[in-house]
């Protein structure tokens, strides 16, 4: 008995993979381990296992029925930083320290809103006195700038904690962006899409459909902005918006797309689900999303500045991914 493949090929705790191996098993006799750690099976179908991801450091799966074995590996996440609450994308500074919120409900003030975990995992606060943070960016200044969805604020803190308010009136302010000319792009979860000059006036570039939660921004290449921001439909939109505000769909058919990165090849990488799967998803151009990251409903994802790390969160915790 062998193990033919494992797909995705790269998982965090909690997430689905599909292990298939060369002959037909029976489900109720089988078991499957990822690293020493039991994986649960959640569905069989001819010789695929659908397999929950448990947490463990290793990603070696083992396949056992009536004293047969056969490995696989997959590359596994591991929990990287606990009781945190994301709503959009952590940032990462030149140094490796990973920057996220802890947003909390509505209205809700909390005593440190932003904190900085280490490359080691050391978590500390880092910014409080900020209610509902939640998007997060830095900026060609070298400050990190962080988005107050409950007051239409976005402030601005240089690294030893001196918070300054730099723009107010933006709605219901989540996503935040810089563009190539340093101008700062807001998204406004109730339908608009801000830009902002160094001058800190500002503008509405465009208008899009309301999310019920937030708008999560990336620009590629030429200063084009992608944004997705989840609604009530059962299918949402990647859409593209170019420097003048045209907007188009890029793509469609993701459910609940949320956090965006570009990765070092210029992929349009996507934390959505995808036709019943969860985690991480790969665009290039608009041909049909690459499954790359299996994982549990994601929030956002960044990667490091010498892209050998991929930091993601959902609603909970940061997790950490050698790539």
């Amino acid at each position: 008995m062998k193990v033919t493949s494992i797909d995705p090929a790269v998982a965090l705790p909690g997430g689905l993979v599909r292990v298939t191996v060369d002959e037909e098993l029976d489900p109720t006799r089988t078991e499957v381990k990822v690293g020493a750690m039991p994986a649960e099976i959640v569905g069989a179908a001819h010789r695929s296992f659908l397999v929950r991801v448990p947490e463990t450091l290793s990603g070696d799966v083992l396949v056992k029925q009536d004293g047969q074995e056969a490995i696989g590996t997959v590359g596994i996440g591991r929990v990287f930083a606990e009781e945190l609450h994301p709503v959009g994308n952590p940032v990462v500074d030149d140094f490796g320290n990973v920057y996220v919120t802890l947003s909390g409900s509505r209205g809700e003030e909390v005593p440190f809103g932003v904190f900085v975990v280490s490359p080691s995992g050391s978590k500390q606060p880092f910014l409080g006195d900020i209610v509902n943070p939640s998007g997060l960016a830095i900026g060609p200044d070298g400050m990190i700038y962080v988005s107050s969805r409950h007051l239409g604020v976005v402030y601005r803190s240089t690294f030893d904690r001196q918070v300054e308010k730099f723009v107010e009136g933006l709605g219901i302010a989540t996503g935040l962006a810089f563009d190539s000319e340093g101008r700062l792009l807001v998204g406004d979860r109730s339908g608009r899409i801000y830009r902002v000059a160094p001058d800190r006036t500002a503008e509405v570039l465009c208008e899009l459909e309301p999310s019920i939660s937030a708008y999560h921004l990336a620009v590629g290449p030429g200063d084009v902005l992608y944004v997705t921001g989840p609604t009530l439909a059962s299918q949402d939109a990647v859409w593209r918006v170019d420097r003048d505000g045209n907007v188009e769909v890029f793509f469609r058919g993701f459910g609940r797309p949320q956090g965006l990165a570009f990765d070092s090849e210029g992929r349009l990488c996507v934390a959505a689900s995808y036709r019943g799967w969860k985690g991480i998803f790969r665009l290039e151009g608009k041909e049909e999303p690459e499954y790359w990251i299996a994982g549990p409903m994601l929030v956002g994802l960044t990667f490091s500045p010498d892209w050998r790390r991929l930091y993601v969160v959902d609603s909970g915790r940061l997790y950490l991914l050698e790539i």
